[in-house]
């Protein structure tokens, strides 16, 4: 690296890095407020094209919830108990995860840590609130829905570039998800799987 390139921005995954998540609460959730079986709201439940297409802000959120409705057969729920269920994913923040991104030693290698995302109004409108006392560890956070484009796509890494000023290859992406960040390494980006703050600790030293 030249001393007069621009420091990296050090991407981080939201769901599944910054906080975990499962959606087998969602489904649990439906369930008992429809009074039937989650298991069998787990074999109608899917990540179809709709599912895509709400995290690339192409579909409004009651047309998302009609769409739950309809594949679920939750036709006794409102759109605020979908909705509900839908953001009873969210788990816990890894505090180490929290020093070590706030840390002197992280903050004097990138030029700024910032959050990415692939997600959707209603869920990031619910996480921003739910973990507002850990968000300002970074500086800010880039969603899907607000992009046009998911991870891994080009058109995503290239917005959240021109967002900070560098090139694509200043990206240093962390994802939990191994498809991701081979593909970002792909596109020139570096990248590192996430396996725990220990993990990625080690990884930030070798940069």
């Amino acid at each position: 690296m030249s001393p007069h390139d621009p420091k990296p921005i050090l991407c981080l995954d939201m769901g599944g890095v910054f906080f975990s998540y499962s959606f087998l609460s969602a489904l649990a959730a439906w369930a008992d407020a429809a009074d039937t079986d989650p298991d069998l709201l787990r074999e109608r439940w899917q990540i179809d094209a709709e599912f895509d297409a709400f995290e690339r802000g192409e579909i409004a959120p009651a047309a998302y919830l009609g769409h739950l409705r309809h594949r679920l057969g939750l036709y006794q729920l409102s759109d605020e108990q979908i909705a509900a269920g839908w953001n009873a994913i969210y788990g816990t923040v890894d505090t180490d995860l929290i020093r070590l991104l706030g840390g002197a030693s992280t903050r004097a290698r990138f030029d700024r840590v910032v959050g990415v995302s692939n997600t959707n109004v209603l869920h990031a409108d619910f996480w921003r609130e739910l973990y507002r006392d850990q968000l300002p560890v970074m500086d800010t956070v880039h969603c899907s829905h607000e992009i046009g484009a998911t991870k891994p796509q080009a058109a995503f890494f290239d917005h959240v570039a021109a967002e900070h000023g560098v090139p694509r290859s200043r990206l240093v992406l962390i994802d939990d998800i191994a498809e991701v960040t081979t593909a970002a390494a792909g596109l020139g980006l570096r990248a590192h799987h996430y396996q725990g703050a220990a993990d990625l600790a080690v990884y930030l030293n070798t940069l």
